[in-house]
């Protein structure tokens, strides 16, 4: 992958200094500016050197005894002295020059370099190092972190966690629960009495007296609203017979089933599922708080209590599955709902290569019981728009952490 990037941007850099001559020309100025700073940095050096060196041989051979001595002598040594340094100074006048023009190229390269163009090479060649290292920790730290949770945050998650019961102590003897086959369309009678309240937009023909009800149940208003079971269609059954049918609208591989239970501590069910409520079920919830909900990000649980019927809707096909004995493992995005008297913990995915490539989710839920859990057979696709996934993705997840 990193081969892949660098190949890109090598290939997207030689088509644009192709393309835009002024970006070439931009590289090259660069190029000649860093080689005149360091031509005119070479000739101060140089100056200074000349200068310091020359000064310091004519006061060796020149000092006040040489003076006196060399006055009879045939020759002046101070003389020879004075006019090698004349030379000297002579050459650093000609250095000095130089530098003069390459401080007046320096100016004028710099100039260019404000330019838009030179001021996107410029901006390049003082990032592209760190901007390297960003690229390559956004390629290699999610498997690194993938490969640290998976073999030493979820091991110790593992053993460390207590599973929950959530009814425990309120286990009743009589209690039932049948869940009939899933359908595409799903037709409902009513008996005389009986109550239907469902999504208006899931219902279908109806025999009876249709009338609208604002809130499934009043005395939990925010979970009504939030789980969509707000604007409904009441349905009650009647003498002549009342007969509804209820399919989904928009999702065609959609699956409706009907779970009837009777006397029951809790169905758990994530109330987006949910498209009608037959009777009238008590809705409560039940918080848990340690490692668990911190390794599914879940500290509220939605049950459906009592006696009464429940419509869910999952993609795909709706299973019910009992666990028995032996411990059942599925991923969290398929699991619909659970009875409320299985003992539930989690634990690590089983398979670590699609963990690793994003195929698989790290934690799946576990379940030890003879009662039904109710999963779909895949999830529905969220929003394609980068900007609409990030907001599903916070508010999903926002949702998952109270339970819907």
């Amino acid at each position: 992958m990193f081969v892949a990037v660098l190949l890109s941007l090598f290939v997207a850099y030689l088509l644009v200094e192709t393309v835009l001559p002024s970006f070439r020309d931009a590289v090259a100025e660069r190029e000649r500016l860093e080689a005149v700073i360091e031509e005119q940095e070479s000739l101060n050096a140089t100056l200074v050197d000349l200068s310091k060196t020359e000064i310091k041989r004519r006061d060796h051979l020149c000092g006040f005894r040489a003076k006196v001595i060399a006055k009879p002598a045939p020759g002046n040594v101070c003389k020879d002295a004075q006019r090698a340094l004349d030379a000297v100074e002579e050459e650093q006048d000609r250095v000095k020059q130089k530098i003069a023009r390459a401080k007046a190229e320096k100016e004028k390269l710099k100039s260019a370099q404000k330019s838009g163009v030179g001021w996107v090479v410029d901006r390049w060649a003082n990032s592209w190092r760190w901007l390297c290292g960003i690229a390559l920790l956004v390629i290699f730290l999610p498997p690194v972190l993938r490969t640290v949770g998976y073999f030493l945050l979820m091991p110790v998650v593992t053993r460390a966690h207590k599973p929950i019961h959530l009814a425990a102590g309120s286990e009743r003897d009589n209690a039932s629960l049948r869940a009939r086959p899933a359908e595409r369309t799903l037709p409902i009678s009513l008996p005389p009495g009986e109550v239907l309240s469902a999504r208006s937009e899931h219902v279908r023909p109806v025999r009876g007296n249709v009338r609208s009800r604002l809130l499934y149940d009043w005395t939990s208003p925010f979970v009504s609203f939030a789980a969509g079971l707000y604007g409904l269609s009441r349905i009650t059954g009647d003498e002549d017979g009342t007969e509804a049918t209820l399919s989904t609208p928009d999702d065609p591989n959609a699956y409706l089933m009907r779970i009837d239970f009777r006397d029951h501590p809790g169905l758990v069910m994530r109330p987006r599922h949910v498209v009608g409520v037959i009777g009238a079920p008590e809705l409560s919830t039940r918080w848990r708080w340690g490692i668990q909900a911190f390794a599914t990000w879940q500290v509220r649980y939605i049950m459906f209590a009592g006696t009464g019927s429940l419509i869910v809707q999952g993609s795909g096909d709706v299973v019910p599955t009992s666990p028995g004995d032996r411990s059942t493992r599925m991923e969290q995005h398929l699991v619909m709902g659970f009875d409320s008297r299985l003992t539930v913990g989690v634990n690590r995915t089983e398979v670590f290569w699609p963990y690793l490539w994003g195929r698989t989710p790290l934690v799946d839920d576990e379940f030890i019981g003879p009662h039904p859990i109710f999963w779909q057979k895949s999830s529905v696709d969220g929003p394609s728009n980068p900007i609409a996934k990030a907001f599903d993705a916070f508010f999903s997840s926002i949702g998952k952490l109270l339970g819907f």
